[in-house]
């Protein structure tokens, strides 16, 4: 097997085993967008700033807040954008550069020409990859987590019983009136029993933070 061939087989494959570990590191998909899940981004931070906000502005009913809530700081929207040399697109750019000129070299082309349509099928893969599929991808995500954004100050009535420093479950309505059910925890570490009407102050990985009023029952 010539030599070109070779280095096309062991780019293609160095590409693909760097793929196959993004997976499995949860690299290519980023987090978990369906509601629920951790969305890769952390809400603490700015939940606390828009707390702030919401404060100042006084007066603010559970919906206005939540609107507010909607509102992402700017820059968030590229938090999980994927880069032109990020190791997805760069892995499997290299599996389409290892295809591409195995293919070439294999077929008789001469290796001044398959190195050049090695090096097309790189950035032809790369650009593919990150216009179609990884942008579209970080687009839905960035939805949803706008989407889970927007849970902020919305009420909500504890289905299950929150446990002392521990978690429980609420149900409640976000902006668009679908119903949601989250698992939860006091933001005062207390104990919430079934029933009981509180308000969400903040988003954590696999649910959410609330808080229960003085006058709940």
């Amino acid at each position: 097997m010539p030599d070109s061939q070779i280095i096309f087989i062991a780019v293609g494959a160095t590409g693909f085993l760097v793929l196959l570990l993004s997976v499995l590191l949860g690299e290519l998909g980023g987090a978990d967008g369906e509601p629920g899940h951790d969305s890769g981004f952390s809400a603490g931070d700015a939940g606390a700033d828009l707390g702030g906000e919401v404060a100042e502005a006084g007066g603010l009913d559970a919906d206005a807040s939540a609107d507010a809530g909607g509102v992402i700081p700017e820059g968030s929207a590229a938090l999980d954008a994927p880069t032109w040399f990020s190791i997805r697109v760069l892995a499997i750019s290299l599996v389409g550069f290892g295809a591409a000129g195995f293919i070439a070299a294999y077929s008789g082309v001469p290796a001044l020409l398959a190195w050049p349509i090695a090096g097309a099928a790189f950035l032809a893969t790369g650009a593919a990859t990150h216009q179609f599929i990884l942008k579209p991808l970080g687009r839905q995500q960035y939805n949803s987590l706008t989407s889970r954004y927007g849970w902020i100050g919305r009420p909500a009535v504890v289905t299950l019983d929150i446990l002392p420093h521990g978690t429980g479950q609420v149900t409640f309505h976000d902006r668009q009136g679908a119903r949601i059910t989250q698992t939860a925890s006091s933001d005062l570490g207390e104990g919430v029993p079934k029933g009981s009407a509180v308000t969400i102050t903040d988003l954590k990985p696999g649910g959410v933070v609330v808080h229960r009023s003085s006058f709940s029952n």
